[in-house]
């Protein structure tokens, strides 16, 4: 299983169960950032991790993104984390829609801490309990955690 963080440090990984480490700043050239998904549908032909930056709606265009089984959203669960009251809220429904979609269609998705400091990194179990609650399963959580490695 892997993690994206922010910060660079010595961390061992094995320690949060994790394989291995990526740091942003050297993966930033296989993540590319959508402000949509109609956005990202335009780029469904590249093999790539993408992030998005609102979760909304959008039925259609995650039906072509899927067809082409290229992109591979990237989930910011630090971003759910560190938010608090109705936005995260607003935030959790609209990630539970979207993972509700992908699986639906078979669009790949995997899950990422983003961690800012060496306190912010949570392991395995913790950031698939998290994936749990916006409604994958274990073996679901698992495998969106090993999805990265095979993109960065």
């Amino acid at each position: 299983m892997f993690d994206i963080i922010r910060f660079r440090s010595e961390v061992n990984p094995d320690f949060f169960g994790f394989e291995r480490f990526y740091f942003l700043e050297e993966a930033k050239g296989k993540i590319l950032q959508a402000e949509s998904l109609e956005k990202a549908a335009t780029l469904r032909n590249r093999k790539a991790l993408i992030l998005l930056q609102d979760h909304a709606f959008d039925e259609g265009a995650l039906k072509l993104i899927a067809e082409k089984k290229q992109l591979c959203f990237l989930i910011d669960l630090g971003r759910l984390i560190r938010s608090r009251g109705v936005s995260r809220a607003v935030a959790m429904s609209k990630l539970r829609n979207f993972l509700r979609l992908c699986n639906k269609y078979g669009a790949f998705y995997s899950f990422a801490s983003f961690a800012e400091n060496e306190s912010q990194i949570r392991t395995t179990d913790e950031l698939m309990h998290i994936a749990m609650l916006l409604g994958v399963n274990r073996g679901q959580a698992r495998f969106a955690l090993e999805m990265a490695g095979g993109y960065l």
